[in-house]
């Protein structure tokens, strides 16, 4: 290898379909078809096709493992190199997604939910990652937020330069989430949580409005929408 040219760090992703679609009326939202194609298509095909990804674990549930795992495999998809079941917990099912995937310089962990990730969200977190170890992608909050007291009368209002809103991929180097993932017990729904336990400094980089979280049926529309102005 010449002096000057570094070894390109290997990256994989734990793309994360194990989650319970408690909000969506008995769907599994995972497998909603969004045109011609489930929602997990999107962000599975968007991760695939970045020439900076190594390796692709994905982590179903129980109940869809049979039949995501014959999806995906139909797929053909060359990044993809394992399939497995989640757990009870959010942590569990990324520890069990990192147990698949093996050893890599950095991990991305993104949520399935999250189907209209686009190139520039992956490239800013892979950049940011490497330099920094640990790296969440924000988007600054637009509405008006208040606490509220007793009885629920509005109480004060919180300044809202302060708030921002938590997206994914969530990125961190393989090392420290393994170490993140089993240094605790304490349950979380942000894997940056385990890390920022661990004294750990979170980078933050620009995320994107319409890296939106499908969580109940009026997010269809919604992803739909931005699908269609995509393509």
């Amino acid at each position: 290898m010449h002096k000057n040219q570094e070894k390109k760090p290997t990256i994989g992703v734990i793309l994360l379909a194990a989650g319970s679609s408690t909000r969506m009326d008995g769907d599994d939202k995972i497998f909603m078809p969004i045109y011609n194609n489930p929602l997990l298509y999107y962000s599975l095909k968007e991760f695939n096709n970045s020439c900076h990804i190594s390796s692709i674990s994905i982590v179903l549930n129980e109940k869809n493992y049979q039949t995501g795992m014959t999806y995906i495999k139909s797929l053909n998809f060359d990044k993809v190199t394992s399939i497995c079941i989640g757990g009870s917990r959010r942590q569990d099912s990324v520890l069990n997604g990192l147990n698949a995937l093996g050893e890599h310089d950095f991990i991305l962990i993104h949520d399935a939910a999250r189907p209209c990730i686009n190139q520039c969200i992956i490239n800013r977190g892979i950049e940011s990652v490497i330099k920094f170890n640990a790296s969440i992608p924000v988007i600054p909050s637009t509405d008006t937020l208040r606490t509220l007291r007793d009885e629920e009368f509005a109480d004060k209002v919180i300044d809202r330069e302060t708030i921002w809103i938590t997206q994914t991929p969530q990125c961190f180097s393989y090392e420290l989430i393994l170490k993140a993932l089993t240094a605790t017990e304490v349950s979380v729904t942000d894997d940056a949580m385990l890390v920022q336990k661990l004294g750990v400094n979170i980078k933050t980089f620009k995320g994107s409005k319409n890296n939106i979280k499908v969580t109940t049926s009026d997010d269809i529309a919604m992803v739909k929408s931005i699908i269609k102005e995509k393509k």
